[in-house]
């Protein structure tokens, strides 16, 4: 039966589960049914009134169970909606709270402490391992610093610009002095090259029993789904879907789907809210495990709502042909209390032969549908332009209707009305709710190039908590428009969520006094000392005035400044480079 009524229901009380039921009861005795205890084999679904019986009392082989009439009690009592709470925020903030404040709900102390702890062990653990590739000192980042790293990778994803090096030029026309006076490019790439989410000493090698392909993100992921799951209860319809993460480096559970507008990447599955695209928890597809028993779509639907704490609550989730089939559904039903809506393959096992074929007989004309149920599912093959076929747990045969343009012998289009079962409007209206958080989150996703895809995904995740605190926001009763305003955008949501992480952080180079007309590069204002590379390179002094036909010869040195990265003679071309400004 549709629920579609419960989208803003916060769910039962004790007393109110008693009253349903004893209403249910009060249904089935109207309908000739009788009581819940009693089966009446002389009643109007007994078997001499199923049209697929034939003569000798026998059902067609085809038929494998299926019957056009739909039959409330083989279905038995619909799954009351309790979930685990009220629904929708589990926190409320106080009306002075910004934006950052709602993603800080999401992305908590602890899990920016893990990052930067593990961050700190791989950098350390780098410049142990490869000195030679690994010269500039090393400082643990501040938790203010990270902060203010992860606003400027926010921004990075609003303000695009064809490299990470184009943020700090000093071209006129691609110039964004705001990054500069943050963090120093330096430091910033510093970081990024050493973030990191797990201890790679202790990771698993193949092989092993622990060993897993997802380990460097495990734990991290972990962590998110605690947040995302904590901080919001989703009202009852539901979404199972994937989500592409674009990525091409190496990896061996790199996925190609060409029918996507994101052909190669990383796949994720995810279960969201339908109406407003919450995310409730995300899981990385690793590719085929070797032992692993098959179904794995059933795997992953259980797994969806098993991390998202919806089992046993009587919630509706909606999915598409890849997930669905009537064994899942059955299985759902009558173990997890959860029931479920989706589109079918037509070869999907223990579906109704004699209606999910390609010619269906009866479904010829736009708006011709045949109805089948079994057990708690009801199946249906609707005519549109094309066949439509769908079974679900959640709706009985009920009809409604749906507009379409048809057109006119004369060639016009008309707007007319086609009869569509409840269930495929349903589905239309729910199905939609991953795609949803999707197309926000590749707005302003930070996608510039690696070859890490932790990194990858780990920006694609704060993206999607970024998202769910996008949510909060508007759901926030102390934070909803005046009278004639318009809801927060998500650009300027994500806007003052970098600001607030950022909340004046200033590590770049800051000059007291009257700012001059033009930029000073900083190796003419800053103390920089000498230092030895290890190997030897071609003095970048003498090279350019060799280039410049200013002198004849050039040197090789193995000196120069660490900070600036350029081989420099002692002490001459040295000196000169950090106090003249056109030194060639």
């Amino acid at each position: 039966m549709s629920e579609s009524s419960d989208e803003e229901f916060d769910g039962f009380s004790p007393n109110e589960v008693d009253l349903a039921a004893q209403r249910y009861n009060d249904r089935l005795e109207q309908l000739g049914i009788g009581d819940l205890d009693v089966v009446d084999s002389d009643n109007e679904f007994s078997d001499e009134n199923d049209p697929l019986v034939d003569e000798a009392g026998d059902r067609p082989a085809e038929a494998d169970g299926w019957h056009a009439n739909f039959d409330y009690y083989e279905r038995g009592l619909p799954h009351i909606f309790l979930p685990r709470g009220n629904t929708g925020p589990t926190t409320v903030l106080d009306p002075d709270k910004e934006p950052v404040d709602f993603f800080s709900l999401l992305f908590t102390n602890a899990i920016l402490q893990y990052i930067i702890q593990e961050t700190d062990r791989y950098a350390n653990k780098q410049i142990r391992d490869h000195p030679d590739e690994n010269k500039s000192p090393w400082i643990t980042p501040t938790v203010e610093e990270m902060k203010a790293f992860l606003g400027l990778c926010f921004l990075m994803g609003i303000n695009v610009k064809p490299d990470i090096k184009s943020y700090w030029s000093t071209d006129v026309m691609l110039e964004t002095p705001y990054f500069s006076k943050v963090m120093k490019r330096d430091r910033y790439m510093q970081i990024m090259r050493y973030i990191h989410f797990s201890n790679s000493e202790q990771a698993p090698q193949p092989g092993d029993p622990n060993y897993s392909k997802l380990y460097k993100i495990e734990s991290l992921m972990d962590m998110f789904t605690d947040s995302m799951v904590s901080q919001y209860i989703p009202k009852r319809q539901l979404s199972v879907d994937e989500v592409m993460v674009p990525f091409k480096g190496r990896l061996s559970f790199k996925q190609y789907m060409p029918a996507k507008p994101t052909k190669w990447g990383i796949k994720m599955w995810a279960i969201a809210e339908a109406n407003t695209g919450y995310v409730s928890y995300c899981q990385v597809y690793c590719g085929k495990t070797d032992g692993a028993a098959p179904g794995l779509a059933n795997r992953v639907v259980k797994n969806c709502i098993e991390k998202a704490n919806i089992i046993g609550q009587g919630y509706h989730v909606y999915m598409d042909n890849y997930f669905t089939s009537p064994a899942l559904f059955t299985d759902l039903f009558q173990h997890s209390n959860t029931a479920a809506c989706g589109t079918v393959r037509i070869n999907r096992r223990e579906l109704p032969k004699d209606i999910m074929k390609k010619n269906p007989e009866g479904v010829i004309n736009r708006g011709d549908m045949q109805f089948r149920q079994k057990d708690a599912v009801a199946a249906v093959v609707w005519k549109d332009k094309k066949n439509v076929n769908l079974i679900s747990s959640i709706h009985d045969f009920s009809v409604g209707a749906v507009q379409r343009n048809v057109q006119q012998a004369d060639g016009i289009f008309q707007r007319q009305e086609i009869p569509c079962p409840q269930m495929i409007s349903d589905y239309t209206q729910y199905m939609g709710g991953v795609d949803r958080a999707d197309q926000y989150i590749q707005y302003y996703v930070f996608q510039h190039k690696t070859l890490k895809w932790p990194k990858r995904i780990f920006f694609t995740m704060i993206e999607m908590l970024k998202f769910d605190a996008f949510r909060l926001f508007l759901a926030s009763p102390h934070h909803q428009p005046g009278p004639g305003k318009r809801p927060t955008t998500f650009l300027k949501f994500s806007k003052a969520v970098a600001a607030g992480l950022i909340a004046g952080y200033t590590g770049g180079s800051v000059r007291k006094g009257r700012p001059s007309l033009v930029p000073v590069d900083d190796r003419l204002t800053q103390r920089h000392l000498p230092g030895s590379f290890g190997n030897k390179s071609w003095c970048h002094v003498c090279h350019m005035r060799v280039k410049n036909n200013q002198q004849e010869t050039r040197r090789q040195t193995k000196f120069g400044c660490l900070d600036c990265g350029k081989h420099l003679c002692l002490p001459e071309c040295f000196t000169v480079f950090h106090s003249v400004k056109n030194y060639c």
